[in-house]
């Protein structure tokens, strides 16, 4: 269901913004100049425009992608650190 949506996403149109799904995990992460803390187990959507605004539009290292589109984001983000990001989006 959820290759299914990001395929939908795709065929959808030629949006130049990502419509990214991502669960924190371990340890909290900051929002928007450090003022909230998001704690482990958040799930941010960015189809929803709070969680974009929230969030920065960034992916931190410490999240699991819950799309293709997330997956792609943070590799992007932290290629460096692939081995950390697991095995890729499956």
């Amino acid at each position: 269901m959820i290759e299914r949506a990001s395929q939908d996403r795709r065929a959808a149109g030629e949006r130049r913004e990502i419509a990214m799904r991502f669960r924190i995990t371990g340890q909290g992460w900051p929002l928007a100049g450090g003022a909230r803390l998001a704690p482990a187990g958040t799930e941010f959507d960015f189809s929803n425009p709070e969680h974009k605004k929230l969030a920065q539009g960034l992916i931190p290292i410490n999240a699991t992608p819950l799309d293709e589109e997330a997956w792609q984001a943070q590799l992007a983000a932290y290629p460096e650190h692939r081995h950390l990001l697991g095995g890729g989006w499956q």
